[in-house]
C-alpha cells in the first residue's frame, strides 16, 4: 500500500494514511484545499465506515445543513461520508463536484466516479485493488466509467450507472438569463478555497466568460516558442503522468501552463467542456446546418441521412473525446500538485446544456450562439478570435515525416511507455 501510494504522491503531497484490518486495506494522500485545520484527515472515519476521497463536492455546505447534527470538520470530506451512511447510494445523486472514492465498511467496498469522469478511478478484479492512477496497478487494471459506481462483497464485483440522464430537447424561455445565473454560481462554488487559486486564460470565449464573473488575481496563458531540447527532456515525465500515450499536442502546452500556475497558486480554474456542451468544434458547423436544413426543409431528409444536432454531437464527446481531455488536465496538473476545476462542468449546466435547443448552440455560422450572447451582454467591447490556443510545435521537435506528427508522436510514446510498464516507479 505505502509504495502505491509513493507512486502517486505527486496527486497528494500534504499528507498520507493507511488502515488495515484482517480483511483489507485502503489508503489515502491528501491535497488540502479547504478546510486546512483538519486537512491531515487524509483517510475519514466515522464508525465501521473508512473514506478514501478523491475531489471535491462543491454543494457541500448546503448537504451539511439538509443532513444536520454534529460536525467534526469544515470539509467535503465529512459531508461526502455522512452523506453515504444516510442516503446509501442514492447520495450520489444529491452530489454536484468532481469525485472519485472509496467507502470501505468491513463487509464490502464501494467505489463511485463523477459523471463527466473529472476524477480517475481504476481497480483490478484478481486481487481487487484500486487507485486513482494506473501505473500504481501495475499499468494492468479496469477503469471505473464516469457515472458509474461499483460494490465489491469480496467474492464478486458488481458495477453500475448510476446517472441516467439522457439528452431532450426542451424550450427553456429565459435560456439565456438561467445559462448566466448557473455560470456564475458555478464560478462561485469553485473559487471557494482557503489556499491562492487562478485561471487557465486563453482569451477565447470559454475562459473571458469565466473571468468576467470573479475578478481572478492570477491568470495564465500559453505562450508558444522554441521548447524542443525541453520537450525532450520532460516527455517521459508527462507520459508516466499520463499513464497512456495520447493523440493530442497540447498535453505540452498543458504541462508548462500547469508549471507556471503551481509557483503562484494550488486550485485552477479552466473554460473545459463548453465546447462539447454548447457547440464549440468547427468540424461540428456542417452536420449542424444539414440538421438545420432538415428541420426547416423535412424533404432535404434524404439527402442528409447522417445529419446531427449539436446536441446530439456534443453527447458522443462528452461520453468520448472530453474524457481524454479531462485525463491529460487532471493529470499534468497533479504532477505539480494542484488541482483543476471546470466551472463548465457543473453538473446543473451539463444538464442544462443537453437540454437546449440546438439553434441556441449553432445559430447559422455562429458556434456557442448562447455563451457568445452572454459574453457579450457582460463584456460589449469582446474582441472575437483574440484566442491564444494550447497548440504545440511538437512535430517540428520531433522531426516529423508527416504533416501533423501523429504517428511519430505516437511511436514516440509507445517506445518511451513500454519502459513503464517494466518499472511503473520510473518517472
Amino acid at each position: 500500500m505505502e509504495k502505491m501510494l509513493e507512486t502517486m504522491k505527486h496527486r497528494s503531497p500534504d499528507g498520507f494514511r493507511v488502515f488495515r484490518d484482517e480483511k483489507f486495506e485502503i489508503g489515502m494522500g491528501r491535497l488540502s484545499i479547504i478546510d486546512l485545520k483538519s486537512g491531515g484527515l487524509t483517510l475519514y472515519e466515522e464508525g465501521k465506515y473508512k473514506l478514501a476521497f478523491n475531489g471535491e463536492i462543491y454543494n457541500y455546505k448546503e448537504l451539511k445543513k439538509e443532513i444536520g447534527g454534529v460536525w467534526r470538520t469544515e470539509s467535503d470530506t465529512e459531508v461526502v461520508l455522512k452523506s453515504y451512511i444516510k442516503w446509501g447510494v442514492k447520495c450520489l445523486d444529491k452530489f454536484n463536484g468532481m469525485f472519485a472514492f472509496a467507502i470501505y465498511d468491513g463487509d464490502t467496498v464501494f467505489l463511485a466516479r463523477d459523471i463527466a469522469g473529472e476524477k480517475p478511478l481504476y481497480y483490478t478484479d484478481k486481487p481487487f485493488q484500486f487507485a486513482s492512477e494506473a501505473k500504481a496497478l501495475g499499468f494492468t487494471c479496469n477503469e471505473l466509467e464516469p457515472a458509474h459506481y461499483l460494490i465489491y462483497d469480496f467474492k464478486t464485483t458488481k458495477t453500475k450507472r448510476w446517472w441516467n440522464f439522457k439528452p431532450t430537447e426542451i424550450d427553456h424561455r429565459n435560456a439565456e438569463e438561467e445559462l448566466e445565473w448557473l455560470i456564475g454560481d458555478a464560478v462561485r462554488l469553485r473559487t471557494q478555497a482557503d489556499v491562492p487559486y487562478g485561471l487557465y486564460y486563453s482569451g477565447g470565449i470559454d475562459s473571458t466568460l469565466l473571468s468576467v464573473f470573479h475578478e481572478f488575481e492570477h491568470k495564465f496563458s500559453y505562450e508558444d516558442g522554441d521548447y524542443a531540447e525541453e520537450f525532450k527532456e520532460t516527455f517521459p515525465k508527462i507520459l508516466w503522468h499520463l499513464d497512456y500515450p495520447v493523440n493530442h499536442f497540447s498535453v505540452f502546452a498543458l504541462w508548462k501552463l500547469a508549471e507556471m500556475a503551481s509557483k503562484k497558486v494550488k486550485v485552477i480554474l479552466s473554460g473545459q467542456g463548453a465546447d462539447e456542451l454548447f457547440g464549440g468544434y468547427v468540424r461540428y458547423l456542417s452536420p449542424a446546418l444539414e440538421y438545420q436544413a432538415k428541420l426547416k426543409y423535412p424533404s432535404y431528409g434524404k439527402m442528409f441521412p447522417n445529419a446531427k444536432s449539436p446536441t446530439e454531437l456534443g453527447w458522443e464527446e462528452f461520453s468520448g473525446n472530453l474524457r481524454e481531455l479531462l485525463r491529460m488536465e487532471d493529470r499534468m496538473t497533479s504532477a505539480f500538485g494542484i488541482e483543476n476545476r471546470c466551472p463548465f462542468l457543473d453538473r446543473r449546466i451539463i444538464e442544462f446544456a443537453f437540454s437546449l435547443k440546438s439553434s441556441e448552440k449553432i445559430n447559422g455560422f455562429e458556434l456557442k450562439s448562447i455563451l457568445r450572447r452572454i459574453l457579450r451582454k457582460r463584456k460589449p467591447d469582446y474582441v472575437d478570435f483574440e484566442k491564444v490556443g494550447l497548440y504545440a510545435n511538437v512535430n517540428k521537435w520531433i522531426g516529423s515525416s508527416d504533416g501533423y506528427g501523429k504517428k511519430d508522436y505516437l511511436n514516440l510514446q509507445y517506445k518511451i511507455y513500454e519502459t513503464f510498464s517494466c518499472n511503473p516507479s520510473l518517472p
